[in-house]
């Protein structure tokens, strides 16, 4: 679950507002027979639905920036890389502030 902390606090405000939203929606949805059955007759009304909400969801956390010193630095390591005069591991990590 590290992975998934790190990834959530690279990212900016739209991706940690669509997963605490994903995650309060599915909780209500467990938990209220009325909105299960509301959602089931949504779904069945309409089937696409529920597909196009969860692609755009992923799409959004997907390609949103990382606006965090973490995310920063993330993103530089994967550009430099695979580059022929990327530096070193250790030369990164001793030029990152913590």
């Amino acid at each position: 679950m590290n992975w998934l902390s790190a990834w959530f606090n690279s990212k900016n405000f739209n991706t940690h507002f669509i997963g605490a939203a994903v995650f309060g929606i599915a909780g209500i949805v467990a938990l209220d027979p009325q909105v299960q059955a509301f959602v089931k007759q949504l779904c069945g009304t309409h089937a696409g639905l529920a597909t196009e909400i969860i692609a755009a969801c992923i799409i959004v956390a997907k390609y949103s920036k990382s606006s965090s010193p973490a995310g920063t630095v993330a993103n530089s390591k994967a550009i430099l890389r695979n580059t022929a005069t990327a530096p070193t591991a250790a030369e990164v990590d001793a030029a990152t502030t913590k």
